[in-house]
């Protein structure tokens, strides 16, 4: 149930950080992309908590690569969709293809972690 808990609270967690304005956060003044690092981190931990869920669960295609595949396919696409929702429903906020880009890295590197540090536990 905790881990299902943390599944859903993950989902909330990226919809309201990347529901806040613009205005709330500070002008970047170097060419560092925090933000853009900012997305990795929030996309890949979203789709830890899910391989971290479905590590535990009983049902069997929670253990399949295609359920993987889904899974990193969705978290993708939300955060492709909260670009759009940023766009025309954020105050100072807009639509960025690095953001989509960062997301889908973010989303795409959890998995060989998550299977690294699996590894790493099983010693």
């Amino acid at each position: 149930m905790k881990r299902k808990l943390w599944v859903i609270a993950e989902i909330g967690i990226v919809f309201f950080l990347l529901s806040l304005p613009g205005s709330k956060f500070p002008k970047q003044e170097s060419s560092f992309p925090i933000d853009k690092i900012v997305h990795i981190i929030l996309f890949a931990s979203l789709v830890f908590s899910f391989l971290f869920y479905y590590e535990k669960s009983s049902i069997a295609f929670f253990k399949t690569t295609r359920a993987k595949a889904y899974t990193i396919l969705l978290c993708i696409l939300y955060g492709i969709g909260m670009e759009f929702y940023q766009k025309y429903y954020v105050p100072t906020r807009g639509f960025e293809i690095a953001d989509m880009l960062a997301d889908a890295i973010g989303a795409l590197i959890a998995l060989p972690l998550f299977e690294w540090i699996k590894k790493l536990k099983n010693r």
